[in-house]
């Protein structure tokens, strides 16, 4: 099979000839730690990725402007003040939103602007028809409480709901209107990127997320299908208490099944493994930090033997391949997937 036949298979939920290798994310350090002085793409390649995307590329730090040098600050397109850290997407420290007040001066980026897709039409050039070209997008989480402040935006749900839902209808417009821009543009799978969890459970209540988050989860994931898209939910933490209704939200697949979360992948595959497909989930945290390519393969063999019957899986890390990642461990984890993941 081809990439692309390999991954729309799983996402549908049959069986291609072997298990897909999917990332969405990859730390530079950890690329040229297994092909020195590549870029993205060679990497991409030379590893034999099922999956291609930006890989984030928007957040170089030769690419902002920023307002505080001594402290790597910078304000992005929506008014929020980030911070580089060792990662590749910089934290968010300052939000715009501080007071009700502010939301009615509040004047949001422009989805229709030429910049606003990145690199994306180079990526489809090059890759279209060869390789699934992946796009991360927002759903009804991240993006409010960005400009809210995270805490902040999960006490409105219950000090300020109306503040609430007018910060989710702002960003949807905004999120739904580019999703839709970079899939007429190329893009063949959206992975929504909001994490709704910590390793102990949802940020909110169940009702909160039912109230809350997901009518703007519905609306991602019909308008991105309705364009034409694959949809992979993405979430880390600890999903069960809300795992229903985001399978239930109607996306292809769900990822990453954070195994340090209470996340077992073959209870997943038990449960939802005959609605979406399931791509995960080989821990980010520990294992690929700190254990061996001894281990790390045994991690993908039980992920495979739990996961894979029956097709509609990917093998993927726990969350992104991250600096702390060994570059010997995540190599291991692709070689020991093209091994052990062919289907008889």
């Amino acid at each position: 099979m081809t990439h692309c036949e390999r991954v729309f298979t799983a996402l549908e939920g049959g069986v291609p000839d072997r298990v897909p290798l999917f990332e969405s994310v990859f730390d530079e350090k950890v690329m040229r730690g297994i092909f020195p002085h590549c870029d993205y793409y060679e990497f991409n390649d030379r590893i034999e990725l099922d999956v291609v995307g930006l890989n984030r590329s928007a957040w170089r730090k030769d690419n902002v402007d920023l307002i505080d040098e001594e402290r790597g600050l910078f304000r992005d397109a929506w008014g929020v003040v980030r911070a580089f850290g060792p990662e590749n997407t910089p934290y968010p420290v300052e939000a715009p939103i501080k007071e009700p007040e502010d939301l009615k001066r509040y004047v949001p980026p422009d989805p229709d602007h030429p910049d606003a897709l990145g690199h994306l039409p180079e990526v489809a050039e090059r890759y279209k028809g060869r390789k699934p070209i992946i796009w991360i997008g927002r759903d009804a989480f991240f993006n409010p409480s960005y400009l809210r402040g995270m805490e902040q935006f999960l006490m409105d749900f219950v000090l300020d709901p109306n503040l609430a839902h007018e910060l989710i209808e702002l960003c949807l417009d905004y999120d739904l209107r580019l999703t839709e821009r970079a899939i007429r543009a190329g893009v063949d799978i959206v992975v929504l990127g909001d994490d709704y969890a910590d390793n102990k459970g949802p940020m909110m209540s169940p009702a909160h997320f039912r109230e809350f988050i997901l009518p703007g989860l519905r609306r991602a994931i019909e308008s991105a299908r309705n364009a034409g898209a694959y949809v992979i939910k993405h979430s880390d933490g600890n999903l069960w208490p809300i795992l229903d209704m985001i399978v239930d939200a109607g996306p292809h697949a769900i990822n990453p099944i954070e195994p340090a979360a209470g996340m077992d992948i073959g209870e997943v595959k038990r449960k939802y493994g005959d609605r979406v497909c399931i791509v995960g989930n080989v821990d980010c945290g520990d294992l690929l930090s700190n254990g061996t390519p001894d281990m790390v393969r045994e991690a993908v063999r039980q992920c495979i033997e739990v996961a894979a019957p029956g097709g509609g899986f990917m093998l993927s890390s726990s969350n992104s391949i991250h600096s702390s990642v060994r570059p010997e461990n995540y190599l291991a984890m692709a070689e020991a997937c093209r091994e052990l993941g062919v289907y008889e």
